[in-house]
């Protein structure tokens, strides 16, 4: 375990062996419900779902035109148009019923179950009607412009996967195949509570020594894409007794419990002790900037989490543990994808080696590349440089910086950028 007698900890744990190790120490939720398929965006089924039936369930047409047997217009061409009789017409409400014989032809709307006989349409474009005749002025081969049964998908196919949130796409998909009601795993409860004597909830006015909390509102934004649902506790001064009743209570009624602030080593820092007293601390202390005094631990087999109460530590953290932490309870089984981007760097941007940096950066795109802008205020607790960045550059723990002009990745939090 990698460590440094250095900023008021005895241990700095490095962060992929303390997300490592604090994962290992849970499993994911077995337990589930049963759900309208409409509500399903973003949860989480069980199990990969296979298709009840075929898609599309019949041959149907893949455009407006002329049902026809293909081997009727072989040969056609606009100089030897081949003459076929329209017996009738295929609409989606009203099927033709019989079957197309020799020489005939069925005008068919798109998507049309196509008629008994027939095996391709002609194009509206490729014929000329001529009363209850057409003219048709090319060939056309067979299931030429015709959406064959099972063409989407087949019958036993696996249509949607498991483990994985659902997108606006899976929730099409098996609606289309008559699938109306799914098992999700039920979404993770999160008890949330801010710790700060100086801290106030939207105060019209702000006294002396006092700030506005809003590490709460950022969390709950940053984890909305997963399936959780919170409790939020509200905030409390800077009193051992209180937080540990706030603990206990969250810890009781939520998968996990959070509290923000408080988990650093000063006297009014009351987490750890808490955490000793009711637990098992796993990881106190990491290697990275600005987020060192995270704190990992376990009480009554459930993790509690202690946050840093400074807004950029919070919401690396949140990043950095929480979102793994809950992506393993809830049961996804796949890999988080990060928006990324490469571009230049404009300035030279320092670091700690053995510190894991995550500094905000501006990006714009300006002569057919990305330049990247480290933000000025980069301290914990200036929350701007998260509101006027566009991303985290990453900066390794075995890097002293990286230099103007050099090619470096950035990892966005934003979908657009000005």
């Amino acid at each position: 375990m990698s460590s440094k007698k250095i900023f008021g900890f005895k241990k700095l744990t490095n962060v992929d062996e303390a997300l490592e190790k604090y994962l290992s120490m849970f499993n994911g939720v077995s337990d589930y419900e049963v759900i309208d398929v409409l509500e399903g965006v973003g949860r989480v089924l069980i199990d990969d779902v296979k298709s009840p039936e075929d898609m599309p369930p019949f041959d149907r047409a893949a455009i407006d035109g002329y049902a026809i047997r293909s081997v009727d217009v072989s040969g056609a061409s606009e100089s030897s148009p081949v003459s076929l009789k329209v017996v009738g017409v295929s609409t989606t409400d009203n099927p033709f019923k019989d079957k197309i014989k020799t020489g005939e032809a069925v005008r068919i709307d798109t998507g049309s179950p196509m008629p008994k006989g027939s095996d391709a349409v002609i194009m509206l474009e490729d014929t000329i009607r001529k009363g209850s005749y057409i003219e048709v002025l090319k060939s056309v081969s067979p299931l030429e412009n015709v959406s064959v049964k099972g063409e989407d998908i087949k019958k036993g196919e696996t249509i949607v996967y498991g483990g994985i949130p659902l997108t606006p796409y899976d929730i099409a998909s098996l609606v289309n195949t008559g699938i109306y009601k799914i098992n999700v795993y039920r979404k993770i409860k999160i008890g949330l509570a801010a710790i700060g004597s100086e801290l106030l909830e939207f105060p019209e006015e702000l006294p002396p020594g006092k700030v506005r909390e809003v590490n709460r509102i950022m969390i709950k934004g940053i984890l909305e894409w997963l399936p959780v649902e919170f409790k939020d506790y509200g905030i409390y001064k800077d009193d051992k007794e209180v937080v540990k009743n706030i603990v206990r209570k969250g810890i009781q009624e939520n998968d996990i419990m959070i509290t923000i602030g408080g988990s650093s080593l000063g006297e009014g820092d009351v987490v750890t002790d808490i955490a000793e007293e009711f637990g098992k601390i796993i990881v106190h202390g990491v290697a990275l900037y600005p987020s060192r005094p995270v704190l990992l631990s376990i009480i009554k087999d459930k993790p509690y989490l202690g946050i840093p109460g400074y807004p950029v530590a919070a919401a690396i953290s949140t990043k950095v543990f929480l979102e793994p932490l809950i992506m393993k309870l809830s049961g996804i089984r796949g890999y988080n994808i990060k928006m990324v981007i490469r571009g230049r760097l404009k300035r030279k941007v320092a670091s700690k080696i053995g510190l894991r940096h995550y500094v905000r950066v501006k990006a714009w795109f300006k002569n057919n590349e990305w330049i990247i802008e480290p933000i000025y205020a980069s301290g914990a607790g200036v929350l701007s440089s998260l509101s006027l960045g566009d991303g985290y550059l990453i900066i390794p723990e075995d890097r002293e910086g990286f230099d103007k002009g050099d090619l470096v990745d950035v990892i966005l939090y934003r979908r657009v950028i000005r």
